[in-house]
């Protein structure tokens, strides 16, 4: 018995194995006893419930990964519209599988180790296909197949209640003698044809709705330009006729006729309230203002020209309303309220009077020339605030950059200063850099610049040595760099009229014999605070109005044109013969000639365009009259600053204005003051100097 025991023990293990070679084998190989073959079985049927078990959660595990795919599929459907449906990403990773490209995953390994065997037996009748695609694949090659013998396209299953949808719709259609439509265009096209049968009973033009408005809009706009004599252009045009201007070398751009609202008026914002104006323009409102023009002192509102659809008198004051309308300007009639009266100075030394260094004293201003610089060669040109260059020529110099939420263009004048001689650049300490320009009759005109291009002072050296400052900005010189990015009248309050506008603006038009010498030899309206450097004065509205200036409405550019008509440029006789008057008795003086347009077109093309309508004149001012260019300051404000405050085209708005701003510029005190210790250093660095420029002539 001990010994029967023994030997099935010892054959218990190798019987246990044959069990799972199948009963054919196990039969073959060993006999085993009735216990050991019921064993076998209910090993077998605990192994066939585990693996039915495994392939039922693997089924269920599928389903919902179908579930999940088609239901990714459908957002991605809905948000794409019509673009082809994106494969998820486990079909792209079967594939991927399949060509062997990418190593299998370790978490993958014992899910392939199973599939393995029943791939390897359909390799050799078909194509081996993944377990757990297997089923929807018979399927759908079921299907493709009926298809195929129904001589249809073959479609997949997962697209074929959509379709089949589609097609029953379109059927439909088909019998009612209609043109087919998809469904996912149904709802919008039966909105645009009620729409449509609408304008057809109301006598109108059927017109799409979702065309509705650009029609409109372009309509318009070349009714206007038909008005004008010009060509219609479309709108869709606009952008590729801008860039076609812009490669044009030999052309000025070009005012884009578009009307439009003045983007400067921020009429999407709520703060934002529209100003009335068909009441102000009645003819009680027009005499009241005309009233307020001879004395604005005893008026706190917003001082308006007296005429038709007239613009406020201050460019401060027009900023306000492009910025909030009404409501911006019942805010700055309460501000007026509360300030104290400021007197009106007698002279440019009375409106500086205040003026002094962190001493105490007044501001000594050194020679330009007091520092040697070392010569630069191939000057590559200053930053430009990541501005964009819209200059189509070496000489242009121009950028259009953002200062405070407002698209400005800025410009230096190296063009006009070069038409008379080459510019030398020398790099001095604290980054400066100095332009030296010799005219051919000797004089030197000495400009220091900061590394961003702002001039910090500029001077004027005859052959005698003799230095007349024309700019001199303190702050700059002491390091302060990008003044121009502050507006520096924003910390001051609202400017409050005291003189009439008579003596504030002097028309061409309509004052042709007016004394202009005497008006541009006024003081400013009010004190001044400090020494301004000339970027600054471009840039700040406030700190402009200081000044009176001059409005050259006599001439009047033609749409998109910077040139000056020869007949026109007669005009400015009178001006610049005052102007060089003005300069005989101070060789410093400064004059600032600002560039505007009209309301048509965009703003950067009106921006360009008006500082060009600036140049032009400045040059003209040079050429025919003598005027020194480097007492000449140009600048264009675009749309900005209408005089007559309509949207349309309107040729009084397309215009160029003069001011003197050397009280703004330079501090007057020292700029009178000769050099007195100072000369003899000036005459041995002038001496030395200029045997450097001759050295440099005959080298270039």
């Amino acid at each position: 018995m001990a010994f029967k025991h023994k030997l099935l023990a010892t054959a218990a293990i190798p019987v246990i194995a044959l069990a799972w070679m199948g009963p054919a084998s196990a039969t073959g190989m060993v006999r085993m006893d009735a216990p050991f073959e019921v064993q076998s079985q209910v090993i077998k049927v605990q192994s066939d419930e585990e693996e039915l078990l495994k392939q039922q959660r693997k089924e269920r595990q599928e389903q919902r990964q179908e579930q999940r795919r088609e239901k990714r599929n459908n957002q991605e459907n809905a948000g794409q519209g019509d673009s082809e449906p994106v494969q998820p990403r486990r079909q792209k990773q079967q594939m991927q599988e399949q060509q062997a490209e990418e190593p299998v995953r370790p978490r993958r390994q014992k899910q392939l180790e199973a599939e393995q065997p029943q791939m390897q037996d359909q390799q050799q009748s078909e194509e081996p296909v993944k377990p757990r695609r297997k089923k929807q694949q018979d399927a759908e090659q079921q299907q493709m197949q009926e298809q195929q013998q129904q001589s249809e396209e073959p479609v997949k299953p997962r697209r074929k209640k959509q379709q089949e949808a589609e097609q029953q719709q379109m059927q439909e259609q088909q019998q009612q003698g209609e043109e087919p439509v998809k469904p996912r265009r149904k709802k919008q096209q039966d909105a645009e044809q009620q729409q449509m049968q609408e304008q057809q009973q109301q006598g109108e033009e059927p017109v799409k709705p979702r065309r509705k408005k650009q029609q409109e809009a372009e309509q318009q706009q070349m009714q206007e330009q038909q008005q004008q004599g010009e060509e219609p252009v479309k709108p869709r045009r606009k952008k590729q006729q801008d860039a076609e201007q812009q490669d044009n070398a030999n052309g000025s751009i070009e005012e884009i006729q578009t009307p439009k609202r003045n983007k400067n008026k921020a009429e999407q914002t709520g703060d934002y309230q529209k100003i009335d104006r068909a009441a102000e323009d009645k003819p009680e409102r027009v005499k009241e203002r005309k009233k307020i023009a001879e004395d604005p002192s005893k008026s706190t509102d917003t001082i308006v020209l007296p005429v038709e659809k007239g613009a406020a008198v201050l460019d401060s004051d027009k900023d306000a309303d492009n910025r909030g309308g009404l409501k911006e300007r019942e805010r700055r009639k309460r501000e007026r309220e509360e300030v104290k009266p400021v007197r009106v100075p007698k002279s440019d030394r009375d409106a500086q009077a205040g003026l002094k260094n962190d001493n105490g004293k007044p501001i000594r201003i050194r020679p330009v020339l007091s520092e040697k610089g070392e010569r630069i060669t191939g000057f590559k040109g200053y930053d430009n605030d990541n501005g964009r260059r819209v200059g189509r020529k070496d000489d242009d110099f121009r950028v259009i950059i953002n200062i405070d939420g407002r698209v400005v263009v800025r410009d230096d004048d190296r063009g006009r200063l070069s038409r008379h001689g080459k510019i030398r650049y020398e790099r001095l300490n604290n980054g400066l850099i100095r332009e030296v320009v010799v005219r051919p009759n000797g004089d030197r005109i000495v400009t220091v610049r900061n590394r961003w291009g702002e001039i910090v002072r500029r001077s004027r050296i005859d052959g005698r040595h003799r230095e007349v400052v024309i700019f001199y900005a303190p702050l700059l010189e002491r390091g302060r760099d990008r003044l121009y990015m502050r507006d520096p009248g924003a910390s001051l309050p609202p400017m409050r009229l005291r003189v009439p506008v008579r003596e504030y603006i002097a028309d061409v038009s309509s004052e042709p014999d007016r004394d202009y010498e005497e008006f541009l030899a006024q003081p400013p309206v009010e004190p001044v605070e400090r020494v301004y450097s000339v970027d600054e004065v471009k840039y700040s509205a406030r700190i402009r109005d200081k000044v009176r200036r001059i409005d050259l409405d006599t001439i009047t550019f033609e749409t998109g044109s910077a040139e000056v008509d020869m007949g026109q440029a007669s005009s400015l006789r009178r001006v610049a013969a005052a102007m060089k008057d003005i300069l005989d008795r101070d060789p410093g003086e400064t004059f600032l000639i600002e560039g505007h347009t009209d309301a048509i077109g965009s703003d950067e093309s009106n921006l360009v365009l008006s500082d060009e309508r600036a140049e032009s004149v400045a040059n003209v001012l040079s050429d025919l009259f003598d005027i020194p260019a480097e007492n000449l300051v140009t600048q264009g404000y675009g749309e900005r600053f209408l005089k007559v405050d309509t949207d349309e085209a309107e040729r009084m708005n397309r215009r160029v204005t003069i001011r003197r701003i050397t009280s703004l510029v330079r501090p007057v005190e020292s700029a009178n003051d000769e050099q007195g210790d100072d000369q003899q250093y000036d005459d041995q660095q002038g001496d030395d100097q200029q045997g450097e420029d001759q050295q440099y002539d005959d080298q270039q």
